[in-house]
């Protein structure tokens, strides 16, 4: 089961992206619909391990995580 990191762009996506397999974090660009049935979209990745690890990475690097969740949540 993955774990999803919710970011704001896809821009930010990429690049945290880029980040974490710095690190040696393999991740996973995602598109995810909104739950709120309004059409917006955001994106993010989709890790297997070290969630919370990854997570720390991205806002040391200055990416705003904006959520988290295991992919069947949402």
């Amino acid at each position: 089961m993955d774990n999803l990191i919710k970011l704001s762009s896809l821009t930010s996506a990429m690049r945290a992206k880029d980040i974490l397999k710095q690190h040696n974090i393999n991740s996973k660009v995602a598109r995810i619909s909104s739950s709120n049935g309004k059409g917006n979209c955001s994106y993010g990745l989709k890790i297997n391990n070290r969630l919370q690890e990854a997570v720390s990475i991205l806002r040391n690097n200055g990416i705003k995580v904006s959520g988290r969740a295991l992919e069947d949540m949402i």
